[in-house]
């Protein structure tokens, strides 16, 4: 029994537990029964002569009056106790013993308001359970058995107690009695399975929230991009992967038609387009936001709720760019591999005739008796035979490359030389044109690299900006260096950008592959041997570019502490 007075739990706070409402639940009853039952009472007697004078209304507006002065102090006090038990029987017992004093007042034994002992009891079940129900049906039994005593003895003392009354008067307090224990059992019964459901509600609704977070939790951890949609098209979910991979927020793409977030995405509410339950799987090609385009792979499936009705459909997608690009890489790898077999098998074939062909119109121009038409078809075919020549010689840098001497190579002396050569050459066959380099390096940039062959790197770059500005302009050369761990630690970025013509969209894919140009008079193979040059020194090249806009060319290369230096390193640093 001394456990039902036991204090808060250790962390709760004043206000968490479920009893603090049964206590301000049986507060209002308190006062609402009270004011309901005495003041009744007191208005049914309000006419008559001794209304006011008589001690048993003036006790009633005592206890009225009480009754609200207890309930305030009771406000007061739950707010501040962490004994709420305690405070619960405090408040129980009190009711009892005001439901004592208006039985005394009215009747005793005989009153109408013998009733409320079983009303607090069964309010006691309410908010202190089964246990405290029945120590305050003992204790309000114990009442009841004092009031029929007090009775019974004023019967006796007044000499008009008979066989009957006693009878009734025993009767009386065994029924009551008997209907306390009955209240506190039934009450305190359904007290209990109502406090068992709760708890179990409470543990299932934990186990949902539970379910819920891991549910969430799963959907935000996802690598793949998750999209869920309902049969209108509306999206219901789009999780933190579909957030990185396509550059939309959730907030902007939930309650938005599935068709916003991937244009041309079969008609969610066509079944038969989508085909049977199984997966349907597909690439499909989207722009960001940036303007840069990506490449998905997407598989779809029904989505059905717990009863098997199809609500909707789910998306989940993944990056396939990189994958793309790989692949792409490697089939430009084969195609370098098969060029280089195809010219190192023809090259010396095709160059020992050319120099007899070379050598013969040569003896042929020297003759005397030429016109001057034989001496221009000489000359243009001397002038074939030096690109045919060139080009050999292509396919020969191309096929068999030296092979790179990595030093460690002072960027901005190099990039110095590239341009004063570029700006002499340019200015002397340009025609009219000029163009000026704007170069942008720090002097303390380092990267791994063959000098020669990162020279034919930029030079050829620098041809191509020239090229595709056939009216002159500015070209950029910028060096950034990306990290911030150290000079030999971090990669470098060197960045080449003209304001010329541009490349079209449908050409980007294939500026470095062999053969490939759209010059008149170009050989498809100088961006071909730039992208070899590049990644033999283990870095990467990438381009963008607009039409009327301009191109620009982004070369990175790994941190020389990376790289396996050759041993004329001191020797280049000197230099430069």
């Amino acid at each position: 029994m001394l456990s039902a007075f036991r204090p808060l739990a250790q962390g709760q706070t004043p206000t968490s537990p479920d009893i603090v409402a049964k206590i301000q639940w049986l507060m209002l009853f308190r006062v609402v029964m009270i004011t309901v039952l005495l003041g009744s009472t007191l208005l049914v007697n309000v006419n008559d002569a001794d209304f006011l004078s008589d001690p048993g209304t003036r006790t009633m507006f005592g206890l009225i009056i009480g009754t609200y002065a207890a309930t305030i102090i009771y406000a007061l006090v739950v707010t501040r106790t962490r004994y709420y038990r305690a405070f619960a029987y405090v408040q129980l017992l009190g009711d009892l013993g005001t439901t004592l004093v208006l039985v005394t007042l009215t009747g005793g034994s005989e009153s109408v308001f013998l009733f409320m002992f079983s009303l607090t009891v069964m309010n006691s079940a309410i908010v202190v359970f089964r246990q405290g129900a029945l120590i305050l049906a003992t204790v309000a039994a114990l009442l009841v058995l004092g009031v029929t005593a007090q009775g019974w003895f004023v019967a006796v003392d007044a000499g008009r107690l008979t066989a009957l009354e006693a009878r009734s008067m025993v009767l009386s307090m065994m029924t009551n009695v008997v209907a306390l224990y009955l209240v506190a059992l039934l009450a305190g019964h359904l007290s209990e399975q109502l406090r068992a459901t709760g708890r179990r509600l409470e543990t299932a609704s934990a186990d949902l929230k539970r379910l819920r977070a891991l549910n969430e939790y799963i959907i935000t951890s996802l690598q793949s991009g998750l999209v869920s949609y309902a049969l209108d098209g509306r999206v219901l979910v789009f999780n933190s992967a579909a957030e990185r991979i396509t550059g939309l927020s959730r907030d902007a793409t939930v309650g938005r038609a599935i068709e916003g977030v991937f244009p041309g995405l079969v008609n969610p509410l066509d079944d038969q387009a989508h085909g049977p339950l199984d997966l349907n799987r597909w690439e499909q090609s989207i722009v960001l936001a940036d303007g840069t385009g990506r490449t998905l792979g997407m598989s779809q499936s029904r989505l059905f709720d717990a009863d098997g009705v199809h609500q909707g459909y789910i998306i989940l997608f993944q990056d396939l760019t990189p994958l793309r690009d790989m692949e792409e890489q490697v089939r430009r790898s084969e195609k370098f591999a098969a060029v280089g077999k195809m010219a190192a098998g023809i090259a010396h074939e095709i160059r020992n005739p050319l120099a007899s062909i070379s050598g013969s119109i040569q003896m042929l121009n020297r003759t005397a008796t030429l016109d001057a038409t034989d001496r221009r078809l000489i000359e243009i075919a001397l002038r074939e035979i030096d690109r045919l020549n060139a080009l050999v010689t292509d396919f020969l840098k191309f096929a068999r490359p030296a092979p790179a001497e990595l030093v460690r190579v002072h960027l901005r002396g190099l990039l110095e030389e590239v341009v004063q050569i570029f700006g002499y050459m340019h200015q002397r066959e340009g025609g009219g044109a000029r163009w000026s380099v704007d170069l942008m390096v720090a002097d303390t940039v380092w990267v791994a690299g063959d000098p020669r062959q990162l020279k034919q790197i930029f030079w050829n770059l620098m041809n191509n900006s020239a090229e595709a500005m056939t009216e002159g302009g500015l070209i950029q050369i910028h060096v950034v260096v990306v990290g911030s761990r150290g000079a030999d630690d971090d990669a470098v970025e060197v960045r080449v950008v003209d304001s010329g013509s541009g490349i079209p969209r449908e050409n980007l894919t294939r500026i470095f592959d062999p053969f490939f140009s759209t010059k008149s008079r170009g050989t498809g193979l100088g961006l071909a041997l730039v992208h070899r040059i590049i990644e033999e020194h283990g870095g990467s090249i990438r381009v963008e570019s607009e039409p009327e806009l301009g191109t620009s060319f982004f070369v990175r290369f790994p941190p020389p502490a990376s790289v396996t230096l050759g041993v004329n390193y001191s020797l280049i640093e000197g230099l430069s």
